[in-house]
């Protein structure tokens, strides 16, 4: 008998177990596939590792992913990625800075326009961001007449926390959010030192100190009773729990869940949900040929990518370099193979134009999409309110965790957020 069962090792389902355990739960989790992490799980060529969508830690050591770790008695060293580079649809390379003091630092930024920065960042620290949420970027930036310099720092920010690249279905309020929060913290997005396999290891060590993790097990359904959570049935036997957390995407919750049990509207918050997506396109490379630590912006298409071997020497053999980039996409240019071909080819060509030594270093590139780089796409007609709650209604013992839920934050932030609302609402416990 486990006091809880979490169902897949995504990230937040192996955070989530980790926490439990060390606060005295006995925890079993369980994973369908041969490997931990869920979509940031690692992949392996050539002594070459990377880890789709570039998984990150936003607002350094004051963010939810820090304060998880804390409470695990473990402070991980992490490089932090404030500075970066905009290549524009001009081919001008410029730098940036997210974070303090951010504005005051994107190089294509005039003195007027840092000023005219300044005074709207005071300005949002009054309003109420959330009554922004179905507003988009685009009729914002025409509503406050926005000049057009900011809107170009904006929508770099948009592109890498919304995943979403339309100014039409951006939502203004996520993203001013995400923009006032690493002003006011100082810090926007960081790496852990030595990679996250640590990380992933890290987790499942304070799993197994008091409990179990099951790899290669698949959950045929979870088993409710009167209302109530009892576990969940896998290869036709019941392994019996007080409470059961889905570490899944919403949209696969009914296919283990009798939809019955639960609210027709959670069932179609759930069911309805739709998920960003994107094409990944690593580059190795046969010698170094850039230092550089932080992001870099592409505008055409919108796409961000990192040196990850910079971040961690692990991403690749020695004196070698792997770089990886991201380009959101909607779902009708995912159907189309042409389209996500031209994607990768200008990714390739502005990868070329921003770092030119790169002509002779490419040992070979993989590209692949991803369907779901986020679970449910912050978008302004799939807001906040849009998203399933941590508690599965009317069933007792029933919790929802991950960026499939209403948790604040934007990408890679609000994982970790529904995490530490999940736990103080298992145990009664904050942290």
């Amino acid at each position: 008998m486990f006091d809880c069962i979490i169902v897949g090792a995504s990230l937040p389902g192996l955070a989530l177990g980790a926490m439990l355990s060390k606060s005295g739960r006995r925890v079993l989790l369980l994973e369908r596939k041969g490997v931990a992490g869920g979509r940031a799980a690692p992949w392996h060529r050539d002594g070459y590792t990377s880890l789709p969508g570039i998984p990150r830690i936003r607002y350094g050591e004051k963010g939810p992913f820090y304060r998880i770790c804390r409470f695990l008695g473990w402070q991980p060293p992490i490089i932090h990625m404030n500075r970066a580079w905009v290549l524009d649809t001009h081919g001008n390379l410029q730098r940036i800075t997210v974070g303090r003091p951010g504005l005051l630092r994107a190089e294509f930024l005039a003195p007027l326009d840092r000023f005219f920065a300044w005074r709207l960042l005071r300005a949002l620290r009054t309003e109420k961001l959330e009554e922004l949420d179905e507003e988009s970027l685009e009729e914002w930036f025409v509503r406050n007449k926005i000049r057009v310099s900011l809107q170009k720092y904006l929508r770099v920010l948009a592109c890498e926390s919304t995943h979403c690249t339309t100014l039409d279905r951006i939502s203004a309020g996520e993203t001013l959010r995400s923009f006032c929060k690493a002003f006011q913290l100082g810090a926007y997005l960081s790496y852990p030192r030595w990679g996250w396999l640590p990380v992933f290891e890290r987790f499942q060590q304070e799993i197994r100190s008091n409990g179990e993790i099951r790899l290669r097990t698949r959950v045929e359904s979870i088993e409710t009773r009167q209302g109530k959570v009892v576990g969940v049935n896998v290869a036709g036997r019941l392994l019996k729990c007080d409470c059961v957390v889905c570490a899944i995407p919403c949209q696969q919750l009914f296919r283990i869940l009798a939809p019955g049990v639960t609210t027709s509207e959670y069932v179609g918050l759930c069911t309805q949900a739709k998920p960003s997506m994107g094409l990944i396109v690593d580059f190795a490379l046969s010698h170094r040929v850039s230092g550089d630590k932080g992001l870099w912006f592409f505008l055409d298409p919108p796409a961000y990518g990192a040196f990850l071997s910079n971040l961690c020497h692990r991403h690749a053999p020695v004196g070698r370099q792997l770089v990886s980039f991201v380009c959101p996409c909607s779902p009708e240019e995912a159907r189309q193979p042409e389209v996500l071909q031209t994607l990768e080819i200008k990714i390739e060509a502005n990868l070329r134009k921003a770092c030119p030594a790169m002509e002779t270093a490419l040992e070979w590139k993989r590209s692949h999409l991803m369907r779901m780089l986020d679970s449910v796409a912050t978008r302004v007609d799939q807001t906040r309110k849009d998203r399933p709650g941590y508690r599965v209604p009317q069933v007792e013992g029933l919790y929802l965790v991950g960026d499939s839920t209403f948790a604040p934050g934007s990408s890679w932030d609000m994982e970790y957020e529904s995490v530490l609302a999940c736990f103080e609402r298992i145990t009664g416990q904050g942290v």
